[in-house]
């Protein structure tokens, strides 16, 4: 076997994996019945006070497969939570964590992939490891806690998993009125953590960053290349730095078990000689360069643990795809819209107190001289979250309607970079609205 073939047959031997569309040239999803809806939009801006990107990346995600116990998503999500962001901050490692660990290990160590990954590594690399040594293997490289070296700087308490998976921070903690912090994030490299911090407004999508010469973006919905800002906020909800990414990627779909074992390979891969950092495979005639970096040594030399593991998509095929194959990309300022049959008057993102409850309004007008029924009309926030709408407007008819909060899919404006849309009953924007920022209490006026 090929000794970049190995990352294809793991590829297709991922029972676990996700199905993933994007959308068309029209702007339609290719399968709206996929797993995961990805929607990439619009090239980023580069900056990080830029946001062009108006909806979420992930526009949908099949929820029931995401957390059914059967598989090992929800094991490795528990995972997740047991690192602080901020590289300075020391990482201790509990008992408890300590077994959800070993927990993980012992639920993926008999799927496909990894048993895969055992066999290529003892046939062809010569590793000789019984299934046992193996799993101590995996704890080691990808949980054990150990101290990096690279460019003169030491980071402590650095893992394997932590940096691909969780991403690790550089900032210092606001303080007072001062918000001009911007900090920097490494790693993060899963779609599954990325996914739950947009649900949770931890992280802002800003568009796509791929280098393709000539092209739009990837076409390929496996993989995402993008630029990020993620929100480090204390226990009470605060946020206390802001970390931005500008440029990084993950692969998009495979389950945790999968990403473990490609990674795994390269690492032996490295230990073996047969590449450094990088090599270049093909999965599903898309290429990547496939990027593995291992723990860095006092003395510059690499030492036996991961640091890092990502994918660079290259092209499908080496082909770069025309322009035309992607769909137009919309400007924000050109959706921004509020001169319709209906338009947003007022609204109140940030009620004193507490937000849930229906608190949180927003105002409509009819403007026409006809009644309009709003059965099945909706309104939308920046992540694409609804609230149904109903009754009538009539005309000249100004009407408070609650956001009422009522379950984490459903609308809730934010109290900076927020945006409110109204669609009608055939799904067609009727009107959009954006705001910088809602003060406690502050009623927010789009148009008299």
């Amino acid at each position: 076997m090929s000794h970049t073939d190995i990352y294809q047959q793991i590829w297709e031997s991922d029972e676990n994996q996700f199905s993933v569309s994007a959308r068309n040239s029209s702007g339609d999803w290719e399968d709206k019945n996929a797993d995961i809806l990805l929607d990439e939009q619009v090239k980023a801006s580069g900056k990080p006070g830029i946001d062009l990107a108006t909806r979420p990346l992930f526009y949908k995600v099949n929820e029931d497969k995401l957390f059914d116990k059967k598989l090992t998503y929800v094991n490795f999500i528990q995972l997740l939570d047991n690192y602080t962001i901020r590289t300075l901050d020391p990482e201790f490692t509990p008992d408890q964590e300590e077994q959800e660990q070993r927990d993980f290990i012992n639920l993926i160590i008999s799927t496909k992939p990894i048993q895969i990954t055992l066999e290529y590594i003892n046939q062809e690399l010569g590793a000789n490891l019984s299934q046992i040594q193996f799993k101590a293997k995996l704890q080691r490289i990808w949980f054990e806690l150990y101290t990096n070296y690279y460019n003169g700087k030491s980071t402590h308490f650095a893992s394997g998993f932590e940096h691909v998976f969780v991403g690790e921070g550089k900032f210092n903690i606001r303080s007072g009125n001062n918000l001009d912090n911007l900090g920097t994030i490494s790693g993060y490299h899963s779609w599954v953590k990325f996914y739950l911090d947009e649900q949770n407004q931890r992280v802002n999508f800003l568009g796509y960053k791929y280098d393709l010469k000539g092209k739009a973006g990837s076409n390929n919905p496996n993989v995402v290349t993008l630029q990020m800002l993620q929100d480090v906020t204390d226990m009470r909800g605060n946020i206390i730095a802001q970390l931005f990414k500008k440029k990084g990627g993950f692969f998009v779909g495979p389950s945790p078990e999968c990403e473990i074992a490609m990674a795994t390979v390269a690492y032996f891969q490295s230990i073996d000689g047969l590449i450094r950092d990088r090599q270049r495979i093909s999965i599903n005639d898309a290429n990547y360069n496939l990027v593995l970096y291992r723990s860095t040594n006092p003395n510059g030399s690499r030492g036996e643990f991961i640091r890092s593991f990502f994918p660079i998509f290259l092209g499908n095929d080496g082909v770069k795809e025309p322009e035309m194959n992607r769909p137009e990309i919309v400007p924000i300022d050109n959706i921004i819209k509020n001169d319709g049959s209906v338009v947003i008057v007022a609204a109140l993102p940030n009620p004193e107190g507490s937000d849930t409850g229906g608190r949180e309004w927003v105002e409509l007008k009819n403007v026409t001289n006809s009644p309009i029924n709003l059965t099945g009309w909706e309104m939308q926030d920046k992540m694409g979250r609804p609230e149904s709408l109903s009754g009538t407007l009539e005309p000249n008819e100004v009407k408070r309607f609650p956001v009422r909060r009522s379950s984490n899919s459903s609308m809730q404006m934010t109290n900076k970079s927020g945006l409110i849309a109204v669609f009608d009953n055939q799904l067609q924007q009727v009107a959009t609205v954006k705001y910088s920022r809602a003060n406690s209490g502050e009623i927010i006026q789009f148009t008299n």
